[in-house]
Formats: structure tokens, sequence, C-alpha cells
């Protein structure tokens, strides 16, 4: 009798871990994405400095995308280095970003 109280708890706690261990779900996924767009606003006054382009999508339905710009962040105007504080509304621009869980990440912005 003592064997199967034994066996019987010790499935009941199995039972029991595995329904509290947190199940992963595809949305805290990292994924990388590329736009091109035209520049409506950048932020350096703000921390982590931030960027918002317009992207046109088909049907001329508008898509806007705001990101985060960190420090190590690559900016290019051209084939040269430039400052978020350089990139100005109006100008074309192709953003990479990573969309994480705590959102928008820039990793590159190109000005054309």
């Amino acid at each position: 009798m003592r064997t199967k109280a034994y066996i019987v708890s010790v499935a009941l706690a199995c039972g029991l871990v595995s329904i509290t261990i947190p199940v992963t779900s595809r949305s805290a996924e990292t994924i990388q994405r590329t736009v091109q767009g035209t520049v409506v606003a950048t932020d350096v006054t703000v921390d982590p400095p931030t960027i918002v382009v317009q992207v046109l999508l088909p049907h001329n339905e508008a898509l806007v995308v705001g990101a985060r710009v960190p420090t190590d962040a690559r900016i290019m105007r051209g084939k040269q280095a430039a400052r978020l504080a350089d990139v100005k509304v109006g100008e074309k621009a192709d953003i990479t970003y990573l969309k994480t869980a705590d959102g928008l990440i820039a990793q590159s912005v190109h000005v054309r």
C-alpha cells in the first residue's frame, strides 16, 4: 500500500511540474525585417533615439514603422557614415530592424 501511495504522489508531482512549466510562444522569437520608405520623424532627444518611416504597401495602403535606434546601429548616407541627427524628414530610407518582444530595434538605417 505504501508503494502505491508513493507512485501516486510521484505521478501527481510530475503532472503538476509539467503544468507549471511555462510554454514559449512563437511571439517570443526575434524576427529581422527590412522596410523601404519615407522618413516621417526622428527624435534624438529621447533615450534611445527613434526613427519613424512610412512604407507604401500595395493598393496605396500606408504602413508606419517606428523603431528605437541604439548606439551600435549602423547609419549610412550613400556610402558614408552618418548620424541619426543628419537624417531629415522626407528622405527615402531603408531600415533593417529586429522585431522583439520589447518592440522594434533598428540595426541599420540607409538613407538614399
